[in-house]
């Protein structure tokens, strides 16, 4: 299996956000008609990039986009309903898992951010036995992988990968890291309703890190990539120019 013929492309979408905040604070600064003309790029760009199928997964609460019916043809919209989460690569794993029934079994799968755009320097592909492509960047003793987008081999790496990255996340806060957290540990299993860590929505591991975790004790085989080709802008701060 090489380069990107039959793929099909995943958009992980919040084109109207919560209010609510993250663990890193403020959501979005831009309304939800920006995001939506953004996350039409996205698509468009997919689409001139080969992708057969794209499909948009959006977790956004309320009706704004769901009363907007077809303004992201000619991708598939999926509106999935799940809890606002502080950190958001929680929601975008609890999304991805949730479309991967409709995914084929044996296909290559793009995921990508909504708002970004894909461009053909990319060098995302697929070649003899790689599981998954992507761009990966070195931090202190451990590395990162961009999650704005990767390629996936199949399905069957896709919900692998998945699950796991949020097992990563959600195992950060039990991990004995040094003397305190050993004693946090320990405390909170002797009295764990004292216990401050959110289960459910924990902020301490980014997902860029969880992935590359995944990938490394999954043991898939991982294609580096010099150029993701991906560009946009940050939603949040100082809507920061992007470019991979």
């Amino acid at each position: 299996m090489e380069g990107t013929e039959a793929m099909i492309a995943v958009v992980s979408s919040t084109v109207a956000p919560s209010a609510l905040p993250t663990h890193d604070g403020l959501r979005t600064t831009l309304s939800p008609e920006k995001r939506l003309e953004q996350t039409k790029a996205t698509v468009a760009s997919l689409v001139a990039f080969g992708a057969r199928r794209v499909l948009v997964a959006d977790n956004s609460p309320g009706s704004w986009l769901a009363e907007r019916p077809g303004q992201l043809g000619p991708a598939e919209v999926i509106h999935l309903r799940h809890p606002v989460f502080g950190n958001k690569g929680v929601g975008e794993q609890w999304l991805l898992l949730a479309v991967a029934d409709l995914l084929p079994e044996d296909e290559p799968i793009i995921k990508i951010s909504g708002r970004y755009l894909l461009n053909k320097s990319s060098e995302l592909r697929i070649e003899g036995d790689d599981d998954i492509a992507g761009k990966i960047y070195p931090e202190g003793r451990t590395h990162t992988l961009s999650t704005r987008a990767y390629l996936l081999r199949n399905k069957a790496v896709a919900l692998r990968f998945w699950g796991r990255a949020l097992d990563e996340v959600y195992a950060q806060p039990a991990r004995i890291m040094g003397a305190r957290s050993l004693i946090r540990i320990v405390g909170n299993s002797l009295r764990p309703e004292r216990d401050g860590y959110a289960y459910s929505d924990p902020s301490t591991l980014s997902l860029e890190h969880a992935a590359y975790r995944a990938i490394r004790n999954l043991g898939l085989k991982l294609r580096a990539v010099g150029t993701l080709g991906v560009e946009g802008n940050y939603g949040s701060f100082t809507n920061q120019a992007v470019s991979e």
